[in-house]
């Protein structure tokens, strides 16, 4: 078979048409073509699918698990591991071209950005100082798939040092829904009542799934006037099921819908 014939054919399409006229499966052929010399990549273009599931999937995985793939060496690993974080530092560049969030949509999109593609589950704060201008974002914490543990000093910490007004936290769970665990509410509360201490407002907890976000403060967990946590999240433990189901609903916002709100030209102050 002609191998660089069709990789031409490939490239060519992709000039004319872009990537809309591919398939899941010639777009990974058509990447493996630039790490992968003198093979058809069709063939190992099936095989990750096959293996990971999806597009997104063979992106999400480590460089070990790809080099299990048959076909796969040192490059083609290391080319398809970056694509992840490649288009979370893009994600995170496109929103960072302004450094004022403004309302609870930008918020929501700034903190989508930190999570793309993130198979381990991570925490953030947002540092913000006068006009809600954002100084600074630090990493607090990284975990497993399922699990961070977070210092409320860290947090502390890193808004003093910036000199920090107010504070936007966030975290992730890459593997389920967003909804607010009793640690999750517990981390909360400790925050809010460390940061209200020395006069730093805690504006929101954002909390990052793969297809939607929950907030806490349109949840009712935290309080507009001043960041405080509110009668529902000192005694989560007692509300009712159908009380903490009312909170989820109320705090959470599906992937893509902020973008859609903002357009519509509706708004929601920090």
């Amino acid at each position: 078979m002609d191998h660089q014939g069709h990789r031409e054919r490939l490239r060519q399409r992709f000039r004319r048409s872009g990537l809309e006229a591919f398939a899941p499966h010639e777009a990974l052929e058509l990447l493996l073509t630039y790490a992968i010399p003198r093979r058809d990549t069709k063939p190992i273009a099936y095989a990750l699918m096959k293996r990971f599931g999806s597009l997104h999937g063979v992106f999400q995985a480590s460089a070990e698990e790809l080099r299990q793939v048959e076909g796969i060496g040192d490059s083609a690993a290391v080319l398809l591991a970056m694509m992840s974080p490649l288009f979370r530092a893009y994600r995170r560049s496109l929103e960072e071209e302004t450094d004022v969030i403004k309302n609870y949509f930008q918020s929501v999109r700034y903190c989508e950005a930190l999570f793309e593609g993130e198979r381990y589950e991570k925490f953030y704060v947002v540092c913000l100082g006068n006009g809600m201008k954002r100084l600074n974002t630090v990493l607090i914490a990284s975990g497993d798939v399922t699990e961070v543990r977070v210092y409320a000093r860290h947090i502390l910490s890193a808004l003093t040092e910036c000199n920090a007004l107010g504070a936007l936290i966030t975290h992730n769970h890459p593997s389920g829904i967003a909804r607010p665990s009793g640690e999750d509410i517990a981390l909360t509360n400790s925050i809010a009542a460390l940061l209200d201490g020395v006069g730093i407002k805690l504006y929101d907890h954002i909390i990052v799934a793969p297809t939607e976000t929950f907030s806490f403060r349109r949840g009712g967990l935290l309080g507009e006037e001043n960041g405080a946590v509110t009668e529902a999240a000192q005694h989560f433990e007692q509300v009712l099921p159908a009380v903490r189901d009312e909170i989820y609903q109320n705090g959470t916002t599906q992937k893509g819908e902020c973008k859609q709100c903002e357009q519509n030209g509706e708004d929601y102050l920090l």
